[in-house]
């Protein structure tokens, strides 16, 4: 499937890219370099998959702030008891079960840490919190961040902006792009990390009209070297779902 990226998401490969978490969809390619500079990792949006979080530490021991107010070992637990009802499908059981031990070998970790609040909206509801927030509650100044929150990303682009000083790398799902095209483009403009990665969520479709993906994961960089060129796809690139076929992305000039 062909993908046509607009002319300000031009960029230059970072020359040390690796593959961070697992296969498909929940890994994402990141720069080495900012990952050996990150004191922080927070994790905006979980779910079900911390393979992120889990295998960047294995790469850098540093702290893990994992923030997603739609899970908890109380979910998971309750999912399990539910899934011993399906005789037909005794699968479920066993992933159910595996997905709450993971859960509980993880974050029961000295160094990291689930926080059950949604990221983005500035409320009195108890169950959110802004990205400001978290940042102004840490003196950490190499702070990698990991955001897929299904939509919410557009409600703190400026307090990344404001906030890019601390930040060392950076890996961001864009969602429902069609709609969000000048927002995104201000904050390329606006944001001095260097963008070194493109990726299309191949979940999601393709805008008829311009080939325009709806999803796209970016990768941002502090500390890394570039490329001469830009490798689209990357070697390390997979389609999320794995039973289609990948985005391949060209850029407008």
């Amino acid at each position: 499937m062909q993908g046509r990226l607009p002319g300000f998401l031009s960029f230059k490969s970072a020359i040390d890219l690796v593959r961070i978490g697992r296969d498909h969809d929940g890994g994402y390619l990141i720069s080495q370099i900012d990952i050996d500079n990150s004191d922080l990792l927070i994790g905006l949006g979980i779910n079900d998959d911390w393979s992120f979080e889990e295998h960047f530490v294995a790469k850098k021991d540093v702290e893990v702030f994992a923030y997603d107010g739609s899970i908890s070992q109380k979910h998971f637990f309750n999912q399990f008891i539910k899934s011993l009802t399906r005789i037909d499908n005794p699968k479920l059981a066993l992933h159910s079960f595996f997905t709450l031990l993971r859960y509980r070998k993880f974050f029961s970790k000295k160094k990291v840490c689930h926080i059950e609040k949604y990221i983005g909206l500035n409320s009195n509801n108890q169950d959110y919190c802004t990205l400001s927030y978290i940042l102004d509650s840490t003196k950490h100044e190499n702070i990698f961040l990991k955001i897929d929150v299904e939509g919410s990303e557009y409600r703190f682009l400026d307090t990344l902006i404001f906030n890019q000083s601390r930040i060392s790398g950076v890996v961001l799902e864009l969602h429902d792009c069609d709609i969000h095209l000048e927002t995104i483009k201000t904050f390329i403009k606006d944001f001095e990390l260097k963008l070194v990665h493109i990726h299309a969520n191949n979940y999601s479709p393709v805008r008829l009209d311009d080939q325009l993906p709806l999803v796209l994961e970016l990768t941002f960089s502090k500390y890394c070297k570039l490329a001469d060129e830009t490798y689209l796809p990357h070697r390390f690139d997979m389609p999320n779902n794995r039973n289609e076929s990948e985005i391949y992305l060209a850029i407008e000039d």
